[in-house]
Parts: C-alpha cells; sequence; structure tokens
C-alpha cells in the first residue's frame, strides 16, 4: 500500500504578514504617542526649572537692591533695539553700562572707559519723562557680573550655554537690514524666548492700553508691557497679532494672566463695542515669566475653553465687563499650555 506523506507548510501567508505588520504599526504608533508625551513633560519641566533659576535670580537681586532687575527703565524699552527680557538679564549676568545726562561722575566715568571695548551701542528715550539713555554693550563681558552703584558683583544667574542665543533674526524683534544689535536671549527647551515682565507700580491699572496714552483719567499702569507689540506679533506670530491693528486680545490676555484670581476687575467700557482701556486689579506678583510651551504660540487663541472671540465671527471679541461674567476670568488661563512662573511680593 502506498504510504501518503503530506508536506509541511515553512512560510506566511500573505494574510498572516499583513496582520503581523498592522500589529506592529499599532504599537509603534502607541509607542510614539507616548514617547511624545514622555518628551513634551520633559520639556516642560526642564522649561520649568530654568524659569524658576531666573526667579530666584530676579529675587536675590530684589534683596540686594531693593528693586527687580532692569538696566533701563521699562519706558524705554521699545522692543526693537533690547526687550524686556534681555534687559534683565544683562544687569544679572553683566556685560553691558547705561548712562543718562542725571548720572553721577562716577557712572559717566566708568560708562565711558566700558565703551572702549563696547560690542553695540545705542540710545533710546524713556517715554514718561524724556530722559534719553545710553546702552554700551560688550559681549566679552557678558557674564563677568553687573556693576551697579559703583561696586562689582558676582553673577545673579548662570544659566547653561544652550540656554543663552544671540540670533536677532529667529529670536529678537529687530530689522537685521538696520541694525546689527546682537544681545542675548534666553530661550526655552523649544528654543523659543522667554519672556520677563516686571510690574514698576504696586497701585493702578494692572495694564493699559497703549493707545490712552497720558490719559488724565488714568494712573499710570503697574505693568508698562515694554516693547510688547513688536515682540509678541512681530518676533513670535503669536496669538496677539490676529488683531494685527488692535490692542484688546494683547489686553484682555495679558490682564487674565497677571491679574490675581480672586481680585480683578475690567472697566465697564469693555464690551465688544470697546474702547478696551484699562484693566484693574491685583497682580499675583511683582513680576512675571512666561514661555509659550509645546505650540510655540503665546496665549494660543484657539484655545477653546479660554477662547474668547464670537462663534459668529472670529474676529469680534464677546462682551467682558467685570467678575460677575464668568465666561472669562483668570482662573481660565490654567488651560492654556505655557509655562508660568509668577513671583515677587
Amino acid at each position: 500500500m502506498k504510504q501518503i506523506v503530506t508536506k509541511r507548510r515553512t512560510g506566511f501567508t500573505l494574510i498572516e504578514i499583513l496582520v503581523v505588520i498592522a500589529i506592529i504599526a499599532v504599537l509603534a504608533g502607541i509607542l510614539l504617542a507616548a514617547l511624545g508625551g514622555v518628551q513634551s513633560a520633559a520639556k516642560k519641566t526642564q522649561t520649568n526649572s530654568l524659569m524658576q533659576s531666573f526667579a530666584r535670580a530676579c529675587d536675590e537681586f530684589a534683596l540686594d537692591h531693593g528693586r527687580y532687575p532692569g538696566l533701563l527703565p521699562d519706558s524705554a524699552i521699545d522692543g526693537l533695539e533690547i526687550t524686556s527680557t534681555q534687559n534683565a538679564l544683562l544687569e544679572l549676568m553683566g556685560g553691558a553700562r547705561v548712562v543718562n545726562p542725571y548720572s553721577t561722575t562716577s557712572a559717566s566715568n566708568e560708562f565711558n572707559a566700558f565703551r572702549d571695548n563696547e560690542t553695540d551701542y545705542f540710545t533710546t528715550t524713556d517715554s514718561n519723562t524724556g530722559i534719553v539713555w545710553e546702552f554700551s554693550f560688550d559681549a566679552n563681558r557678558f557674564g563677568e557680573g553687573p556693576w551697579i552703584n559703583g561696586r562689582k558683583y558676582e553673577p545673579y544667574f548662570s544659566p547653561k550655554s544652550s540656554d543663552i542665543v544671540y540670533d536677532p533674526t529667529q529670536y529678537d524683534p529687530v530689522n537685521t537690514e538696520t541694525t546689527t544689535l546682537r544681545f542675548p536671549s534666553i530661550v526655552d527647551a523649544w528654543d523659543k524666548p522667554i519672556i520677563y515682565l516686571r510690574a514698576i507700580r504696586k497701585s493702578g491699572p494692572i495694564i493699559d492700553d497703549p493707545s490712552n496714552g497720558s490719559n488724565a483719567n488714568y494712573s499710570l499702569p503697574q505693568y508698562e508691557l515694554p516693547g510688547m507689540n513688536s515682540f509678541f506679533a512681530d518676533s513670535l506670530n503669536s496669538s496677539f497679532s490676529l488683531l494685527a491693528n488692535d490692542s484688546e486680545d494683547r489686553v484682555t490676555w495679558l490682564t487674565m494672566l497677571l491679574a490675581h484670581p480672586t481680585f480683578w476687575e475690567q472697566d465697564t467700557t469693555w464690551d465688544e463695542s470697546g474702547p478696551y482701556d484699562v484693566a484693574w486689579g491685583t497682580s499675583r506678583g511683582r513680576y512675571l515669566i512666561i514661555s509659550a510651551g509645546p505650540d510655540t504660540i503665546f496665549l494660543e487663541i484657539e484655545n477653546t475653553p479660554t477662547n474668547p472671540f464670537n462663534d459668529d465671527n472670529p474676529y469680534t471679541l464677546q462682551e467682558i465687563k467685570t467678575p460677575t461674567n464668568t465666561s472669562v476670568n483668570p482662573a481660565m488661563m490654567e488651560s492654556f499650555d505655557d509655562v508660568v512662573v509668577h513671583g515677587g511680593a
């Protein structure tokens, strides 16, 4: 009797191979998503750590000098020559000198001696007082420590070299066709600039629409927002540029960010017909440090839970009047992915 021999199948069918590939693809997708979340969390932690270090430097500086760092008055910063963060960074780490016509003889002598080896120089006018300031920077002396009131101090802040950049075409709101300034900026884990704002007054509106100018009906604001229009809108292409010719959205979101969640108030003229004049209240601290976060856009306006725009017309702000209107309030700022540090008392 003839025996029938059955051959064993040694390979896989096409269907089996496709199933395995599909499973691997699904697992890879899950792994990559998890990995992306871990990386984003790690970058947030890294950025927060850097910002906390910067905040501690500001606090230490304030203990020594009775004010928060900034070589120039905020009202002398337009965001084009130098930003508020650079203004603070250079006073924390050194490498620059400033002088005005009312400076002491020793300060003027120090400034003139410093200018012999400067890298960059510019003048700027204080918009409140009309005083003209001269600013001199020497890149070779950046990090040596600040010179304050005739005394040399050790650096208050010592970040890693990777946290500092000089490229104005990417990080600073300057027009490289008309200037060659190269001031250091501090950047987050996404290589975007970190912004520092200090309150220079303890009373008055938190911020004010710049178009009000010296309106006698209002006292000077706590935060003057030096150069914010150019810095946010032009340099970063942020949500603040959505209404390029108006300041309603800047006023709204920055007020919400700076204001204490319990003690805040907006002028009763703040509705969709405007004008958006002033924002009163108690600020959360004496300074604010903010990173745009993973989306690299400061205070992303498309954030659904806090979108203040009319659903039918995305370019029309909804009515925002007083704290009794809970549709928009400071607590909502927690839903943004920006990394924020408040400090100072």
